[in-house]
C-alpha cells in the first residue's frame, strides 16, 4: 500500500460532548442557600455570603461558623440517535464530593467589618460513556458481498475545579454595607474524545481461521490534560430596610497566572480508495502530541441582583445573574514550530478553542417555618446553556439548558445546624441537535470515509439526582 504525504480531508468535529461544563449555575453553595435555588444574592446570614454577597457579611451577628456540605450525585445522560439512526449514546454516573467548607474568621459582632472564607466545588463533571456499533455493509467495491462493520465511540470529560474564596464585609451605616471576596481557582480537566468505524472482509469462518483479509479504517483520537490556576474578584452591595433587603455583585474576568496542557491527537485512514487512473488504496495519517503548552481558561463579567422580603415565619427570595459573553480565544495554545507528522500543510492540528455566549439566569426561592426548631426550604433556578458555536476544535458541551428543582429540612440545636435536602435536574432538546458520529449510513467515496454524514436527528436528555448534607457548628462569639 502506498503511503502519500500530502493534503486530504479528515473527519473533523468540533467535539461537543454533553455535561454541563458550559453552565454557570449547576453547583450552589451552601446547604440552605442551595435549597433556595441560590436565589441569595440579597444575602443570608449564613457563610454563604462569602461567595453570594460579601458585604452582607457585616450583618451577621452569629458567632463563628464552620460548615460542611456533602453531595451525593446520580446523573443520567442519554443522547438519542447519537451514534446514528436507532443507535443511542448513554452516560450514567454516582459522585460525591465536598460542596462548600467555609467559616467565619471574625468573632465580635460589634466591629464594622466581618471576615470569611470558602472552599467550594464550583465545577464537578464527571461524563464516562462508549458505543460500539455492529453492522454489514457493501461498502468497497472491489470486494465482493458486505463487509463485517465496526463503530466505537468514547467520550470522557472529568472537570474539576475549586475555588478558594476570602471575603470581608463592612458596614457602612445601619442601613447599607459593602464587601469584597478575592477568588483564588484552580481547574484540572481530563478529556478523551475518540471514533473509529472498520469495515472487514470475509465471514466468519475465515476471520476465525486466520486467513488474510481486507481491512479499511477510519479514526480519530484526541485526548487532553489541562491544570489551570487562576483568580478574580467579587464585589458586593447590601441594603435592608424593615423587612427588606436588597444585594447586588459585581464579579470581575478572571485571569490567569499559570497554565499547563497536554495534548494528544491522530487522524488515521487505511485502504481509502483513490481517484483514478491510480486506482492503489491509500494509507494517510496525521499524528502529533504535545506538552506544557501554555494555557488559560476565561470566566467573564457578570452582574447579579437580588431581594428578600422577610416575614415572621420565613421568607422570599429572587435573584438574577447576567454573564458577559466571551470571544473566541485559545485555551490551549500549540508550538505552531512543532509541526505533526504527515502534515504537509502545517496546519494547527493541537490548540483548542473556547468561548461563551452571554447569558442570564434567574431563581425563587421560599423559606418557611414548620414548628419551633425545622424549617422548609424550596428552591428553583434556570441554568442557561453558554455554549458557543466554533469553527475551531473545542472541548465543550452540547448547548442544552437546565432547570434545577430543589428542596430540604434544616434542624436547629443550640450549637448546631443540620441540613439535608435534595435537588432534581432536568434538561432536554428535541430534534434538531446534531448527531456526534452517523455510524448507520457509512459513506465510501467523500471526505467521511466509513461514516455516514451527521445529521440533525439527535436528541438528548438529562436526568440528574442531588443528595445533599450540610452540618454548621456555633462556636462562642468571644
Amino acid at each position: 500500500m502506498k503511503k502519500v504525504l500530502i493534503p486530504f480531508c479528515y473527519i473533523i468535529f468540533t467535539t461537543i460532548l454533553y455535561g454541563q461544563d458550559t453552565h454557570y449555575w449547576t453547583n450552589q453553595f451552601g446547604a440552605r442557600a442551595s435549597f433556595l435555588g441560590g436565589a441569595v444574592i440579597a444575602g443570608l446570614d449564613d457563610n454563604s455570603s462569602v461567595f453570594y454577597n460579601p458585604a452582607n457579611l457585616a450583618f451577621i451577628k452569629q458567632s463563628t461558623v464552620s460548615l460542611n456540605t456533602s453531595v451525593y450525585k446520580y446523573e443520567d445522560i442519554f443522547m438519542g440517535n447519537g451514534g446514528g439512526t436507532d443507535v443511542d449514546l448513554k452516560s450514567q454516573r454516582l459522585s460525591l464530593y465536598q460542596q462548600m467548607v467555609s467559616g467565619l474568621l471574625s468573632k465580635n459582632p460589634e466591629k464594622v467589618y466581618r471576615i470569611g472564607f470558602n472552599i467550594i466545588a464550583r465545577q464537578n463533571v464527571n461524563i464516562d460513556g462508549n458505543h460500539r456499533h455492529e453492522n454489514k455493509y457493501d461498502l468497497i467495491a472491489s470486494n465482493a458481498g458486505k463487509e463485517f462493520y465496526i463503530g466505537n465511540i468514547e467520550l470522557r470529560n472529568i472537570i474539576g475545579e475549586t475555588w478558594g474564596c476570602l471575603g470581608v464585609g463592612f458596614k457602612i451605616n445601619k442601613n447599607f454595607s459593602a464587601g469584597i471576596t478575592a477568588i483564588a481557582t484552580y481547574r484540572s480537566q481530563k478529556h478523551t474524545f475518540a471514533y473509529s468505524a472498520r469495515a472487514m472482509s470475509g465471514n466468519d469462518s475465515t476471520i476465525a481461521a486466520g486467513i488474510p483479509i481486507f481491512v479499511a479504517t477510519n479514526s480519530s483520537y484526541l485526548h487532553s490534560r489541562t491544570n489551570i490556576i487562576g483568580g478574580l474578584i467579587k464585589a458586593g452591595f447590601h441594603g435592608r430596610f424593615g423587612r427588606w433587603r436588597f444585594g447586588l455583585n459585581i464579579t470581575s474576568p478572571s485571569i490567569t497566572f499559570w497554565g499547563e496542557s497536554r495534548v494528544h491527537r491522530e487522524d488515521l485512514q487505511t485502504n481509502r480508495p483513490s481517484q483514478p487512473p491510480s486506482g492503489v488504496p491509500l494509507d494517510r495519517v496525521r499524528t502529533d502530541e504535545q506538552r506544557n503548552l501554555k494555557s488559560r481558561y476565561k470566566y467573564p463579567l457578570t452582574v447579579g441582583s437580588g431581594i428578600t422580603y422577610n416575614y415572621k415565619t420565613g421568607l422570599i427570595c429572587i435573584s438574577a445573574e447576567y454573564f458577559m459573553a466571551i470571544n473566541e480565544y485559545k485555551m490551549v495554545d500549540a508550538d505552531l514550530s512543532n509541526f505533526s507528522i504527515y502534515d504537509s500543510i502545517k496546519t494547527d492540528f493541537l490548540s483548542i478553542y473556547q468561548g461563551a455566549e452571554q447569558v442570564l439566569n434567574f431563581a425563587i426561592g421560599w423559606e418557611q417555618q414548620l414548628i419551633e426548631k425545622i424549617k422548609l426550604h424550596i428552591g428553583f433556578r434556570s441554568d442557561f446553556s453558554c455554549r458557543k458555536i466554533l469553527n475551531q476544535l473545542t472541548i465543550t458541551s452540547a448547548p442544552i439548558d437546565l432547570w434545577h428543582f430543589s428542596a430540604g429540612l434544616s434542624w436547629r440545636r443550640k450549637h448546631s445546624l443540620m441540613s439535608i435536602g435534595f435537588k432534581y435536574t432536568y434538561g432536554y432538546t428535541d430534534k434538531g441537535f446534531k448527531q456526534l458520529v452517523n455510524f448507520t449510513e457509512p459513506l465510501v467515496d467523500n471526505e467521511w470515509f466509513l461514516f455516514g454524514r451527521r445529521t440533525d436527528d439527535a436528541f438528548l436528555n438529562i436526568h440528574a439526582f442531588t443528595l445533599m448534607i450540610g452540618y454548621t457548628y456555633y462556636f462562642a462569639l468571644k
